[in-house]
């Protein structure tokens, strides 16, 4: 069984492995050089190859070595396709979604405003993609996943343009829509992502709301109750999260603004000691906001 490895846990404590062949050993040879933002990637798709090749898998190996060498010439390096992998159906969408947006983010001005950021942005979502496409340990999906997410976030923070004061007008303006947070409870049935009635009618109210804002972010976030063990609560507000967020997908929302979040039973609607069921507490939220 592997260990999960992530970026953030490679660059705290890396593993020094001795007498690396193949293009692992061929890419540390090299003196990174272009942009700042084509050597944080050179840093971070080192620290994949590391870890896979530390894991015995070789093919993965030297495929991010093979970026880390491009990278560290300053030659273009784009994330993987998750079109041009076998990702299971269901997780088609939230993926596609979310290439879209790293896509934007490259397009922007986040090499230079949030350089490590958007390099380990691209990093972690290529890490997502391969553990997705070997689909049997959802700790490690989970784990790119959520550093893909973290990073994203710090992108937005770090390249958001402030809107310019409003010039004085000379009678008061009509009122617009506040751009208040609004939320969306959806409800499954116990041990599972089929969701109770109406709740589809509530994604699709929420995925009509969004269409009234330019700029939205949108959350969807999983929850469950406190019964069973909390790996298996997290795998499964994981799994609810992204049940409703292919529903809305398929009804019409863009994904390039949603994030996603997995809680398990860490943010209990109801109050409950571990090990109880709670209707209330089987739950995903769809948040919308205007940014």
């Amino acid at each position: 069984m592997k260990k999960v490895i992530t970026l953030a846990v490679l660059g705290a404590a890396s593993v020094t492995l001795a007498a690396c062949g193949g293009k692992l050993g061929e890419a540390e040879m090299m003196s990174p050089s272009g942009s700042a933002f084509s050597q944080a990637l050179y840093n971070d798709y080192i620290a994949l190859s590391k870890g896979e090749y530390g894991e015995g898998d070789y093919t993965d190996a030297d495929r991010f070595a093979e970026k880390a060498m491009v990278a560290s010439t300053g030659g273009d390096v784009g994330p993987y396709n998750p079109g041009e992998w076998k990702i299971p159906a269901d997780r088609v969408n939230v993926m596609t979604g979310a290439h879209g947006r790293l896509v934007a983010a490259l397009g922007g001005t986040g090499k230079d405003k949030a350089t490590t950021q958007l390099a380990r942005a691209q990093t972690s979502f290529d890490c997502w993609v391969q553990e997705q496409e070997e689909n049997f340990q959802p700790a490690h999906i989970a784990a790119c996943r959520d550093a893909f997410i973290a990073a994203m976030n710090d992108v937005d923070k770090m390249t958001m343009v402030a809107a310019p004061a409003p010039a004085p007008a000379p009678a008061p303006a009509p009122k617009k829509m506040m751009a208040e947070a609004k939320t969306w409870e959806v409800l499954f049935q116990f041990d599972s992502t089929a969701m109770l009635p109406g709740s589809q009618g509530k994604i699709k109210d929420a995925t009509a709301y969004v269409s009234k804002f330019k700029r939205p972010r949108i959350t969807i976030a999983g929850y469950t109750d406190s019964s069973g063990s909390a790996a298996y609560n997290k795998a499964l507000s994981e799994r609810r999260s992204e049940a409703v967020a292919i529903f809305a997908m398929d009804v019409g929302l863009d994904p390039k603004n949603v994030i996603m979040r997995s809680y398990g039973q860490d943010r209990l609607s109801v109050p409950t000691k571990d090990g109880v069921k709670k209707q209330e507490n089987r739950r995903a939220t769809i948040t919308v906001e205007s940014k």
